[in-house]
């Protein structure tokens, strides 16, 4: 009888990379820029508009959260429900949203509708009527979103700890008041709209089956139309966040009879345009990017606090931060926060292992690739790149830069970055239960009892 040896488990290939071929990149008269890559896998087209919103502060937030649902709600050539026929006739997708730095659309259409998708988001994105019915509907379901975000301790503690990393800024995401948002106007939309957005500072990224030299010829045609106008241009961006005050103690937002303790630890960050940052992305996935990390090693398989803890780098045009997040039972509250500024300490002192970094590097590159596979994806990241005023190439040279970081480069971007001292901590839960709790980690500082 012959004996079939043992088979071999597979080494690991070599590292994914990303290569955009065949791209142009082009500004046009009215001051918006135009990328295009072709991506030929699907006969679609994937395009991203992004308008960079200026100097917007933290009054804007009413007009944040409702501008981006009014421009689909009619334009000076069409209503409504003629905006909705349009985009249903010629097969294509839109959708809308905005944050401090950009208001952002996002569409699909067949390769063969390019002009028309073009056609529309520049009525849809240029002039929006805002209807009268229209708005005070809108009013309403985002009046209902604020009490929703207002009662949901996710949002309560991820907001806290924002509001503490970016004290009296946009970035905060503050949450406008019910009264403020019924009391928007038309007027007062329009006016937003009219003083914030502009091609100027703008782009347009499109990826898809199509000539990239072809899509920038067809925006001319369209957005290049875009009236830049004659006014002053608004401030290029939000101002820089201050630096919030140093780190000290810990900020427990009362939630009476919670059965759960949301945790949110985080300190502010160097962006992409830090020549360190892969390093640091490589150092946060070790300490808690990916489910194999040493902090869901430790918080979840270890000692069972929570299912599926995380960490990351929030990014925005002006400012970053790193963030870490569990929700765990009230009854282990401060014993799974001891254990996360343990894991952070030993990040910040201690260097990685030749297999967490070859892991965590593997990880990395791997999400980026996939994120870039898709014509969508891929949108969406030269999206991100360009309104961080970055440009495309950066995506490929970031894959290669992660290639090269080392160990040392990943400790000295954890000592940096991870120091547990340096780290703002927010606890939403139970005061009476938690607070005497936490006070052997650290200074407790109550609100809301």
């Amino acid at each position: 009888m012959t004996v079939e040896p043992p088979l071999q488990v597979p080494g690991p290939g070599p590292y994914p990379s990303v290569a955009l071929g065949d791209l142009s990149d082009v500004r046009m008269p009215n001051g918006m820029r135009v990328v295009a890559v072709r991506r030929s896998q699907v006969p679609l087209v994937q395009l991203r508009l992004q308008v960079a919103l200026g100097d917007v502060r933290t009054r804007d937030a009413t007009a944040l959260r409702l501008l981006p649902k009014m421009l689909l709600a009619g334009s000076g050539a069409r209503s409504g429900s003629e905006m909705a026929a349009a985009i249903q006739r010629i097969g294509a997708s839109v959708d809308t949203w905005a944050d401090p730095d950009h208001l952002s659309l996002a569409a699909s259409a067949p390769r063969g509708r390019m002009a028309q998708i073009l056609e529309l988001l520049t009525d849809i994105v240029a002039h929006p009527s805002f209807p009268v019915a229209e708005v005070a509907g809108e009013r309403e379901r985002v009046a209902q979103e604020v009490l929703q975000e207002a009662a949901d301790p996710l949002a309560v503690a991820t907001r806290a700890l924002e509001a503490a990393l970016f004290p009296g800024h946009p970035y905060a995401d503050p949450l406008p008041s019910v009264a403020s948002v019924r009391r928007a106007s038309r007027g007062a939309l329009r006016a937003f709209h009219d003083a914030r957005v502009h091609p100027r500072g703008s782009s347009l990224v499109v990826v898809g089956d199509v000539d990239p030299d072809e899509v920038a010829e067809a925006a001319r045609n369209t957005l290049g139309e875009w009236s830049a106008g004659t006014g002053p241009a608004p401030a290029d961006a939000v101002e820089e966040p201050r630096a919030p005050a140093s780190a000290r103690g810990i900020l427990v937002v009362h939630r009476p009879g919670a059965v759960q303790s949301n945790l949110r630890v985080g300190t502010r960050c160097q962006g992409r345009h830090d020549p360190a940052f892969p390093a640091l992305m490589l150092a946060m996935t070790v300490f808690g990017g990916s489910f194999t990390s040493r902090l869901v090693t430790n918080l979840r398989e270890r000692n069972g606090y929570t299912y599926s803890p995380r960490a990351g780098i929030d990014e925005h045009r002006r400012a970053a931060a790193v963030s870490i997040r569990a929700e765990v039972a009230t009854e282990v509250t401060s014993r799974a926060l001891a254990e996360v500024r343990y894991e952070l300490a030993r990040m910040a002192t201690a260097p990685v292992t030749a297999e967490e970094l070859e892991s965590s590097r593997r990880y990395v590159t791997g999400v980026v690739a996939m994120s870039s596979a898709t014509q969508g994806g891929l949108a969406g990241v030269l999206a991100g790149l360009v309104g961080n005023d970055l440009d495309p190439p950066y995506l490929e040279a970031f894959v290669d830069a992660l290639a090269r970081v080392d160990a040392e480069a990943v400790s000295e971007a954890s000592a940096r970055a991870l120091a547990p001292a340096a780290m703002t901590t927010v606890v939403v839960g139970d005061a009476d239960v938690v607070a005497d709790a936490l006070s052997p980690l650290d200074l407790v500082e109550v609100v809301g009892r």
